[in-house]
């Protein structure tokens, strides 16, 4: 799954900061993969999460924000 998809959707449907705080809600699980968070907060149209770390992102958004990322936004 593409991270700069996420971050756009966040950007554009919750709030600009959404994704910084789905980010720091996360970091343990982002630093595994190698991931920092300038990395994160710039993403580039190759990066790319597991399935693991994007069922986190996506329940971190329905925890925080009660509300889920439609399928088409992925």
């Amino acid at each position: 799954m593409k991270i700069i998809a996420i971050k756009k959707w966040c950007d554009e449907n919750i709030t600009p900061l959404a994704w910084q705080r789905i980010v720091m809600k996360n970091l343990d699980a982002f630093k595994t993969t190698g991931l920092s968070v300038s990395e994160l907060s710039n993403p580039t149209e190759a990066m790319e999460m597991n399935d693991i770390l994007a069922d986190l992102v996506k329940q971190t958004i329905k925890d925080v924000y009660q509300i889920e990322i439609p399928v088409h936004a992925l």
